[in-house]
């Protein structure tokens, strides 16, 4: 029962979060406000996040002694005066989730199918199938922790759409 209910809020988060993207976050919108308030041009204030408002945040971020990476990252929102405790920002964790843990599970699995090639062009089989079934192992532990954490987030994001304030 678990399993399904984690599930359909990763499937109801990935099909809102369209949505809200087409619309322009909120998050941003503020953003962008914010930083056209304190003289930095973010373009139009209209919630998306495009290359004019990574222009101003990363001019902010220089200004303001931040990391510049040119995000809206929870540094940057909390040195404006936001909190990145918005369904957007519990959107974004997710999707940076996935996205590192994704990584380093294909990293493993790369690293394990280059060692099993490296034997079998060698004829020197071995322990290969085992070690790549190990690094596939692990690697897959990685990409369930990166889903694990982004259907939390995205169940998180979708509570904070619905939720009237």
């Amino acid at each position: 029962m678990r399993t399904f209910v984690l599930g359909m809020a990763v499937v109801l988060g990935l099909s809102v979060t369209p949505t809200f993207a087409g619309q322009g976050s909120d998050r941003t919108r503020a953003a962008q406000q914010a930083l056209k308030d304190k003289g930095f041009d973010p373009g139009p204030i209209d919630g998306i996040d495009g290359p004019k408002t990574d222009a101003a945040v990363r001019q902010y971020q220089e200004k303001n002694d931040l990391a510049v990476d040119g995000r809206l990252n929870d540094q940057v929102l909390d040195s404006l005066g936001l909190h990145g405790k918005t369904a957007g920002g519990h959107f974004d964790k997710a999707g940076n989730a996935v996205s590192t843990d994704y990584s380093k599970g294909g990293h493993d699995i790369k690293t394990g199918a280059k060692k099993l090639s490296k034997d079998v062009k060698t004829k020197e089989i071995g322990n290969a199938p085992v070690d790549f079934g190990k690094n596939v192992g692990k690697g897959a532990a990685k990409i369930g922790k990166g889903t694990g954490k982004a259907a939390v987030d995205t169940v998180k994001g979708v509570k904070e759409a619905v939720t009237p304030k």
